[in-house]
């Protein structure tokens, strides 16, 4: 199987979702050399950022979503592999710049494999933007589930702690890789607080859950429009709901 996936789905699920959101193809400032990888969460595969995926195609981004075995290995050992195709990619001269749409535990993934790729440092030019939906930057709370004699089988769960000398509590932030944080209000996974991420230039939170929060038509539209102009709810909107009467109500914050 290849490391990264291209791939469309045409489903009932994927036509009602398209029936209430209308994006537009191509931006004037969006090069379709630029590329946006999809990393998903701990138990979630490629199915679940389908959604993402397919409205950043629409939106005039080159889409390749990164797979891992969630419930296998380390953080640090996910992170490694993705560094390498990082340094692949980056190396790429078909591809200008690269963006991240990440959720939860992908985003850490994400933080940790920039870090040692050296996007931010020895590829600056293709440093691009990030979204992050739901990371527990802070640690989340399935950490606080006692796993007893099974701990040794879960690293990533005590790499996820919410305690101070934790492994993504260590992590330094992003320094060039302009960062978008979107918080689930219902997230009994990922405290809304612990998801900020210091030097984050923007903050939202959007009234669903954990997992709802990737395929939310809301949080797909704030990605698309931070991937454009570094801001989630600022700029002009880039995705239309020509069916929905009421938007729900967001917080944000920009820095």
């Amino acid at each position: 199987m290849s490391k990264f996936s291209d791939w469309r789905v045409d489903n009932a699920s994927m036509a009602a979702f398209s029936s209430n959101v209308s994006v537009v193809p191509h931006a004037p400032n969006i090069a379709s050399d630029e590329m946006v990888l999809t990393i998903p969460g701990f138990l979630a595969g490629r199915g679940s950022m389908e959604r993402v995926g397919d409205s950043l195609r629409q939106a005039g981004f080159r889409w390749r979503h990164w797979d891992y075995a969630s419930l296998r290995g380390s953080l640090v050992e996910h992170a490694h592999r993705l560094s390498r195709d990082l340094h692949e990619l980056a190396e790429c001269t078909k591809i200008s710049r690269i963006h991240f749409v990440t959720h939860s535990m992908g985003s850490v993934i994400a933080r940790a494999a920039i870090h040692e790729s050296q996007l931010e440092t020895r590829f600056s030019p293709k440093c691009g933007r990030i979204v992050m939906m739901a990371p527990p930057n802070a640690g989340s709370k399935l950490t606080r589930i006692p796993l007893g004699p099974f701990a040794q089988w879960f690293p990533q769960l005590r790499e996820l702690s919410e305690a101070p000398d934790s492994y993504v509590r260590r992590l330094p932030p992003l320094q060039l890789m302009r960062v978008g944080v979107i918080a689930a209000e219902q997230d009994f996974v990922v405290a809304p607080e612990a998801t900020h991420l210091s030097g984050e230039q923007d903050h939202a939170t959007l009234p669903t859950t954990h997992q709802a929060l990737i395929s939310a038509p809301e949080a797909i539209e704030m990605s698309i429009r931070f991937l454009r102009s570094e801001r989630l709810t600022a700029a002009p909107a880039t995705i239309r709901f020509p069916h929905v009467a009421q938007r729900r109500p967001v917080h944000s914050a920009a820095a």
